[in-house]
């Protein structure tokens, strides 16, 4: 049964790609999305129970050589533990205060670590190569190019789009802080919404259509974006940036444009947040 299901999804790529959007998509929003709304041991008995319940299924699949879905098991299995692990680590037990621009950048940083660690740390025991994950140097000179003109466009977009120009204060007691924020944020993310997924998608979809399944479940997943007076266009650009950040992993064969791309766009994000609060100090 399990190897005449692979044979259809190796041989249908429509059904792959709407197989595997429904489960990405239903790991996370269940993680992200949804969340925060559900009462703390429920999320955490779901996230063990789908952990338990995919390496079941990676195993089952190991022995029986199905390499390529049993790599996506494995991805998913992952991708709840990193959260499940991650939930351990409070605010308060890391005596971390969000009311301030530290604060709010250690937190994210915290998350970002402990999530970016799980999976890079599970992959490499898994017997995957840092380069099937994209943590590789692929075309390093056109990736950094790319990247920085990209951070750089954002930053000053971000600078120039708030409601009053930003002074020199804002600058010296936030900018640090801004900068954890953005590139730990961006870093994890390209990691765990493509990194870990574009290279094993491609051996049921073209490229093409991993891009734009990754993006989708990129989007779904801000869904729950409180920064943003309109979710559903916040949602539709991060739609399309999901599907340019893909692109740069996967022609670049790096992590490196797509992540320096992603913290720059999140400047977008975070600066106007920080001096909309008064965040100064």
């Amino acid at each position: 049964m399990i190897k005449l299901k692979y044979t259809v999804m190796k041989t249908n790529p429509l059904l792959s790609f709407f197989a595997i959007l429904i489960i990405a998509l239903a790991i996370f929003l269940l993680n992200m999305t949804f969340a925060p709304k559900i009462p703390k041991t429920t999320i955490m008995a779901l996230r063990i129970a789908l952990i338990v319940l995919f390496y079941i299924v990676w195993r089952v699949l190991a022995r029986k050589e199905e390499t390529s879905v049993k790599n996506i098991a494995f991805t998913i299995m992952v991708i709840n533990l990193a959260f499940l692990i991650v939930s351990f680590f409070t605010i308060d037990l890391l005596g971390i205060k969000l009311g301030s621009p530290k604060g709010i950048a250690l937190a994210k940083l915290s998350d970002s670590v402990i999530i970016s660690f799980v999976l890079i740390i599970s992959f490499v025991i898994g017997g995957f190569k840092l380069k099937n994950i994209y943590l590789t140097k692929g075309k390093f000179a056109l990736g950094f190019i790319i990247g920085i003109i990209s951070f750089i466009l954002m930053g000053y977009l971000a600078f120039i789009t708030t409601k009053q120009p930003i002074g020199s204060e804002f600058l010296r007691n936030n900018l640090v802080w801004i900068f954890i924020f953005v590139f730990s944020n961006g870093f994890m993310e390209e990691l765990l919404f493509r990194g870990i997924f574009l290279n094993q998608l491609n051996n049921f979809l073209k490229p093409a259509w991993t891009i734009v399944l990754t993006s989708i479940v990129f989007a779904c997943a801000h869904l729950q974006a409180s920064y943003t007076p309109d979710v559903l266009f916040f949602t539709g650009i991060t739609l399309i940036l999901g599907m340019i950040w893909g692109f740069l992993m996967h022609y670049t064969r790096s992590i490196i444009a797509s992540m320096l791309f992603h913290s720059g766009s999140d400047l977008m994000i975070i600066v106007p947040i920080y001096y909309s609060l008064g965040v100064t100090g």
